[in-house]
């Protein structure tokens, strides 16, 4: 004789569906996680290192802080800008950033690119200058002239990969100090800002970042450092980002950073 197969009570269909529906939630946004992490080798590395305690010094020998000079070079160009002259031409910014594994830090100090220099074998002249007569190698060496430290890496920015970053998160609001009005038609840099708080795009952030007209050296880094801290700020703003900017900062910096070593 057939048996008679009693329903669930209803509360309990509910629960069950309920617990089900979690489940397949979580399954998807671990899914998406790891999406996330996975989309980046600077990002992922930084996860491995987090779960499993690692210190970031082992991608450096081991040592407890590392140096490096960071450099914003011009491209020397016929008149009309249509032909590079030089690609290893004068470094327009100069930029000493430690990196302290010890303490967890960054710290930096900018040199001005009129500050003059004496590496052995040259005589004493502006230390942008360097870059044109012998590239990183110089310029390393013109640093180490005049600051007591080691230079372990020196990077060389990539100006248009800047300005895709910054137009990836969606610009960064920064306040404009002064009218900035500049045309360097050799150095294919144009720069016409209003002042007023507002957000920047990759073009105009480059211009933001590269104004020197009627300023001093002084001004344009204060300018470099508190965009720094406003591109922070955006991304911070949209984090789902990160794994496409930490690539993207990568070539920013030349690709002279392997994954290990960015992260």
């Amino acid at each position: 004789m057939a048996r008679t197969v009693q329903p669930k009570p209803l509360w309990l269909r509910i629960v069950g569906g309920v617990f089900y529906l979690a489940f397949c939630l979580i399954i998807l946004a671990a899914g998406a996680l790891a999406g996330w992490i996975y989309s980046s080798p600077v990002v992922r590395t930084v996860v491995m290192r987090s779960i499993f305690h690692q210190r970031p010094e082992a991608s450096w020998g081991g040592k407890e802080s590392v140096n490096l000079l960071v450099l914003g070079c011009d491209e020397d160009r016929y008149y009309g800008g249509k032909q590079i002259i030089h690609e290893q031409a004068r470094s327009d910014m100069m930029l000493v950033a430690r990196l302290d594994f010890k303490n967890n830090r960054i710290t930096g100090v900018s040199i001005p690119r009129d500050t003059l220099a004496a590496p052995q074998g040259y005589k004493a002249q502006k230390i942008n200058a360097y870059h044109v007569l012998g590239g990183a190698d110089l310029s390393r060496a013109a640093v180490e002239s005049i600051l007591p430290l080691q230079i372990d890496r020196v990077v060389v920015l990539n100006y248009k990969a800047f300005q895709e970053m910054i137009d990836l998160v969606g610009g960064v609001e920064v306040d404009v100090p002064k009218k900035m009005d500049y045309d360097d038609v050799r150095g294919h840099l144009h720069i016409h800002l209003n002042p007023g708080v507002q957000r920047l795009n990759g073009e105009d952030a480059v211009g933001f970042v590269r104004f020197r007209h009627s300023d001093d050296d002084f001004h344009r880094q204060g300018r470099q450092k508190d965009f720094l801290v406003a591109f922070k700020n955006s991304l911070m703003e949209r984090p789902a980002l990160l794994p496409q900017v930490a690539e993207k900062a990568r070539a920013v910096m030349g690709n002279s950073l392997s994954p290990d070593e960015m992260a």
